[in-house]
């Protein structure tokens, strides 16, 4: 796991520090700065902003307080609206090879400056509304129909929660509005598919107190995603198993007919394989609800899932052939986040092949992805916001 982790943060480093060079190369020429004393500044600046997400994040799991969460929050500010810069940097550079190419005479300097001037502010602006997006909530009602379900279970609503990522830039007040929101919705039962927790082991007893308030006539049941394994699984599960809420780890339960099934996200130090054709691990023919972190297939019994979950990482399989064969009635997933805000959501809807976000049916299989209640990196969000599922059976 360390070394997975070292190798992402360097390949993570490798972009940020490719990013600010091209800005700092950029805005040399945009601006025309010439004084070693003004370059120097703003390659100090740059230098500092390349590295400050990376070192936010490691202070704020380290020593999580008021100081490194706004540390935390101003860092992931900059790295959404480095976004939009680098977007505005690439349009102006389009537009001075334009004008470069036609017979127009101009003063390309000053026209350039002042271009530039309104790119980035139209950047600045963006990304502020992105962060005041970033605060709401929204609720997102949906029905599904799932076959042979037990009369009992017809009508019953579910709340489906994902992706609260409890440490970082969403605390304390953020969690007791996802309880208060929650609750008034009544439910019969509550799904948590990973990603409750990014870090801040010393909060994560004060997290779970206010989880354990959350109320549901059937109980919640949570089962993890790849954040957990970042912030410490078997803390996680620990908490888990010490609190009222129930844990799904690579099980299944029958809740009156209706079986839910629950796979963890592959660990990264462990191999893991499900046999689906053992009966006391699985029951075929139940109408049954899959959670599962990420919105992908489950592959076939004896498959290696670790193996495949990194090697699919960037080309994800979403045909859900196995959980369609295995006759799961409804996947419960989040992970993507929709993106989050442009230009992600659309690198997200090309990488899961459409299957990023809402209600999608495939013959007599449901999958729905949540956009996540909290959210990860950037404080920002923009087309998709942040929601909490309510899923009614019929």
């Amino acid at each position: 796991m360390i070394w997975n982790m070292i190798r992402f943060l360097s390949v993570i480093l490798f972009v940020l520090l490719t990013c600010h060079s091209v800005l700092f190369l950029s805005w040399i020429n945009f601006f025309n700065i010439q004084t070693y004393k003004a370059k120097l500044t703003l390659f100090l600046i740059l230098s500092f902003l390349s590295v400050t997400f990376i070192l936010s994040s490691i202070l704020i799991h380290l020593f999580n307080n008021t100081l490194t969460r706004n540390y935390y929050l101003l860092s992931g500010f900059w790295m959404g609206l480095l976004t939009f810069l680098l977007m505005g940097t690439v349009l102006i550079w389009v537009i001075k090879g334009v004008l470069w190419c036609l017979p127009i005479n101009i003063p390309m300097d000053i026209f350039i400056r002042n271009s530039s001037l309104i790119f980035y502010s139209i950047a600045f602006v963006y990304a502020g509304f992105c962060h005041y997006q970033f605060y709401k909530i929204e609720l997102r009602s949906i029905h599904v129909k799932i076959l042979n379900l037990p009369e009992q279970w017809k009508g019953k609503r579910i709340i489906h929660l994902s992706d609260l990522h409890l440490g970082g830039a969403k605390h304390i007040e953020f969690l007791k509005k996802v309880v208060s929101l929650t609750n008034q919705q009544n439910a019969d039962l509550i799904m948590i598919t990973g990603d409750l927790f990014d870090g801040a082991t010393n909060f994560q007893k004060r997290y779970m107190s206010l989880i354990e308030t959350l109320e549901a006539k059937d109980g919640v049941i949570f089962t993890s995603g790849n954040h957990e394994i970042y912030s410490g699984i078997d803390t996680t599960r620990k908490l888990i198993e010490d609190s009222k809420v129930i844990l799904l780890d690579n099980k299944a339960i029958v809740l009156d007919g209706l079986q839910i099934l629950g796979i963890s996200y592959p660990e990264f130090k462990n191999s893991f394989s499900f046999d689906f054709n053992d009966p006391k691990i699985f029951t075929k023919g139940l109408p049954t609800i899959l959670l599962y972190h990420t919105p992908t297939n489950i592959k076939g019994a004896g498959q290696n899932l670790t193996k495949i979950q990194s090697k699919d990482y960037l080309a994800p399989d979403t045909a859900f052939f196995y959980a369609r064969e295995l006759g799961i009635s409804l996947q419960l997933s989040g992970h993507t986040h929709a993106g989050q805000f442009l230009p992600y959501t659309w690198v997200t809807k090309k990488i899961f092949k459409g299957f990023h976000y809402g209600l999608h049916k495939i013959d007599d299989f449901y999958i729905n992805i949540s956009t996540g209640a909290g959210s990860w990196g950037p404080p920002l969000r923009s087309g998709y916001l942040s929601e909490i599922v309510i899923i009614t059976l019929e």
